[in-house]
């Protein structure tokens, strides 16, 4: 089963994007379901507080398409990036996801296998999730064009909805996380732990890798003084 480990961090609102490219990266680059013969490198990277989870999305794409400029918009047909999670695999199904393009328009929902999943709609979501996004960077060591985006998971949202979740060292969650793009010039799919299915579909629990929050002694300033 794939896995990733997030780092406890007790500055992480406050990391710069130099302490981000250090982190090491979860890589979404497992393609099915298409064929593209460059399809956009994509990293995530994570940290947590006691308050919530930090994710940061980095997107290898020339000209990320945007269309919707709407929350709760299918922004799947867009540039997109996702994370799909369940706070406690061991004892309830559902699972969170995320879904966003690149201005930041989140869609979110709740669901779990089988069942319909359900909107929720969240006033301010980029101000309650701390999304923030940026296109036509440029790395120059590389060469190439990019785009960011910044989530901010707050665990008192996840416990409106699982009320036992806590964000310990230890926890372990099942997640995946996705870039796509529906209605792109390439349509295209990518994921971080492989999906065990035919067609297009990352609405699979059965096939999300394990995500765990890390001790207090895998810190991010350890990992940086490495």
């Amino acid at each position: 089963m794939t896995n990733k480990q997030f780092p406890y961090c007790e500055s992480a609102a406050d990391l710069s994007k130099e302490q981000w490219r250090q982190l090491p990266p979860a890589t979404v680059a497992y393609q099915q379901w298409s064929a593209v013969a460059q399809p956009p490198e994509t990293e995530v990277r994570g940290v947590y507080d006691d308050h919530a989870l930090y994710l940061q999305f980095q997107v290898f794409e020339v000209a990320p398409v945007i269309r919707h400029r709407q929350d709760g918009a299918p922004v799947y047909e867009d540039s997109c990036v996702e994370f799909f999670f369940q706070p406690l695999p061991a004892e309830d199904a559902r699972y969170f996801n995320f879904e966003l393009n690149a201005a930041g328009m989140l869609l979110l929902e709740i669901g779990e296998p089988g069942k319909e999943r359900n909107r929720i709609a969240v006033a301010n979501a980029g101000q309650r999730f701390g999304i923030r996004s940026e296109v036509g960077l440029w790395e120059p060591v590389g060469g190439r064009m990019y785009w960011e985006l910044y989530l901010r998971i707050p665990f008192t949202f996840v416990q409106e909805w699982f009320p036992t979740f806590r964000a310990i060292p230890g926890t372990v969650m099942r997640g995946n996380f996705y870039k796509c793009g529906d209605l792109t010039p390439e349509p295209h799919y990518l994921s971080w732990s492989p999906v065990q299915s035919d067609v297009p579909n990352f609405h699979r629990p059965d096939s999300f890798g394990m995500i765990m929050f890390g001790g207090r002694q895998t810190t991010v300033s350890r990992l940086l003084s490495r």
